[in-house]
């Protein structure tokens, strides 16, 4: 893990101040079992599809993963998002039709995870903004997108937030209902 920076989040004039972190292969126990716990918490399952280790080892290997860890709780995350440079057999651009010079230029919001007990700080909308401004910076984005279930408001907010709109809706993950979601950076 590599400290990044801190940043505060605030809720009903509270204020949260956390560290930023980058995510690494070694934390892969530590994603894995946020993930469960968060999976298991949810009333409705079909919101979250989960990434399995070596799919978290790919995301890591070919993009990168956030963390958010409160001050009062520095072992544990509140908050993990990470983002892909997907595969060509995954890339969410074969869906609106991009060319293939395109596929080359789409990076994934791929997954992202917020412990019940911090939500309504703003790190989901904040976070997904900051890796957006990450892959503007990274001379390879084109094209940003995402997947959102359209019964996880939240998401769909968080993601417009940092500037992603529905441009589709379509079965994926084995026919779960999806909002494709796109922001062209140039």
């Amino acid at each position: 893990m590599k400290f990044l920076y801190t940043h505060s989040f605030y809720k009903d004039y509270m204020t949260l101040p956390c560290r930023i972190c980058s995510l690494s292969c070694e934390e892969i126990p530590m994603i894995l079992s946020f993930q469960q716990q968060l999976y298991e918490g949810l009333y409705d399952k079909d919101i979250l599809v989960t990434l399995s280790e070596s799919e978290w080892r790919y995301l890591l290997e070919n993009g990168f993963a956030l963390g958010v860890f409160p001050e009062s709780q520095p072992e544990q995350p509140a908050y993990v998002i990470g983002c892909l440079y997907p595969p060509k057999e995954e890339n969410l651009g074969v869906d609106i039709g991009l060319s293939q010079e395109e596929l080359t230029q789409v990076a994934h919001l791929e997954i992202a995870m917020a412990d019940p007990d911090f939500r309504g700080w703003g790190m989901h909308s904040q976070m997904c903004a900051a890796c957006v401004e990450i892959l503007r910076q990274d001379n390879r984005t084109r094209f940003v997108m995402a997947t959102v279930s359209p019964r996880n408001l939240p998401s769909l907010k968080a993601v417009e937030f940092a500037g992603l709109s529905s441009v589709l809706e379509k079965e994926k993950y084995g026919g779960k209902l999806r909002c494709i979601m796109l922001k062209k950076l140039f």
